[in-house]
């Protein structure tokens, strides 16, 4: 029985790819001809190195070793395709090497932090006595934090959260220095960062991503909601600098009894709402003009719709009661209050009693459809 199995790890399957061997290979003299001929093929593969470390370890554990075949050494490798599928080809080799070896323990040999991934595979089958790493052309600690780094941006999760608001930062900072408007474009990049952050912490970043990925779709199938998805951007674009206009004049002219920051964000709401409404509304237009050309029922998105007009009712409504309460005009203000939220109210009703009436009628087109097969099939049966 093997008491001790030298187990040398290829996570990226090198000794396949680019030596074209067969793994799991076992016994020393098998080793020693696989790593000369992936060195051969590829003398700067750091796979070459630990292949012969296993071999000087097995040696070293072979000569001091009382008992004959109480030491072995067997090659594992993975899959080019680095993650679930190369875990679970080592599994499998693994499993071989074991059963054939029948090894009480493991001593692991690998050439960076990469293919130590194993470590917890080996130890649900096996004890492992020692991990040992060989490090090629490059310091440890330099290697094992290149690992690190790569891994935390091959993460989607990472990469999508963080890579593309820091390329968005970089590349308006290289435009402001060659068109020489810094100052400018540093305030819109604390603006795209603020409602970032924003976003974010409502759980929302993805809308963006989302409303791009519709647009994608709208313009392959040739849909007019592509259009519209365009008259939102614009939307968007003219409401921002209308509302970020609106609240640098107000701030200039410094007359507010209140300091800091909030009444520009009420004056920037004041002048952007009804574009941000027509952008939400752009989309929702043009999702239910395709659904009435293609003939499908349109019924919740009529309820969507007045519902986004009567949000824009209420925000427009309250930012200009703050903008009057702070001018002193209390009834003035109270009365615009009333009257946004009075009519914000009667829109939202107006839109759940339409989506209740096309909802009605859907079903009852449904029953008379239902009814007139019935009849035919009934005359068919006569």
């Amino acid at each position: 029985m093997v008491q001790t199995l030298v187990i040398c790890v290829d996570r990226d399957n090198d000794i396949g790819d680019k030596a074209g061997l067969k793994t799991p290979i076992m016994g020393r003299e098998a080793s020693i001809s696989a790593a000369t001929r992936l060195g051969l093929a590829d003398p700067e593969d750091s796979d070459v190195n630990a292949i012969f470390e296993a071999v000087r370890i097995y040696d070293k554990l072979k000569s001091g070793s009382e008992q004959e075949g109480s030491v072995e050494i067997a090659l594992i490798a993975g899959d080019r395709n680095i993650g679930i599928t190369s875990d679970r080809k080592m599994g499998e080799q693994l499993d071989e090497v074991l059963s054939r070896s029948k090894a009480e323990s493991v001593i692991l040999v690998s050439d960076g932090a990469e293919d130590e991934c194993i470590v917890p595979i080996i130890q649900s089958r096996v004890k492992i006595d020692s991990v040992q790493r060989v490090v090629v052309k490059q310091s440890e600690p330099l290697e094992s934090t290149f690992y690190v780094v790569k891994k935390l941006f091959e993460d989607p999760k990472f990469a999508h959260t963080f890579l593309p608001p820091v390329g968005f930062i970089l590349s308006l900072l290289a435009i402001s220095l060659m068109i020489g408007l810094s100052e400018k474009v540093i305030g819109l990049i604390l603006l795209v960062a603020g409602v970032y952050v924003l976003l974010k912490g409502l759980g929302r970043e993805n809308i963006l991503w989302d409303f791009m990925e519709m647009a994608k779709q709208s313009l392959y199938s040739g849909r007019i909601s592509f259009v519209t998805y365009t008259c939102g951007v614009v939307f968007v674009l003219v409401g921002t600098f209308q509302g970020m206009a609106g609240s640098w004049d107000y701030y200039a002219r410094a007359d507010s009894e209140i300091s800091g920051f909030l009444l520009p964000v009420v004056v920037f709401i004041e002048y952007a709402i009804w574009w941000y409404i027509g952008a939400a509304l752009a989309p929702l237009l043009g999702k239910m003009l395709n659904m009435f050309i293609e003939g499908e029922e349109i019924v919740t998105q009529w309820a969507i719709l007045f519902s986004i007009i009567a949000s824009g009712i209420v925000l427009w409504g309250g930012s200009k009661g703050i903008l009057l309460l702070n001018a002193g005009k209390y009834p003035l203000a109270y009365q615009c209050l009333f009257f946004a939220f009075l009519g914000a109210l009667l829109i939202s009703l107006m839109g759940i009693k339409i989506s209740w009436y096309a909802r009605a009628v859907d079903r009852g087109e449904g029953e008379g459809g239902r009814e007139g097969r019935g009849v035919g099939i009934e005359y068919d049966e006569r």
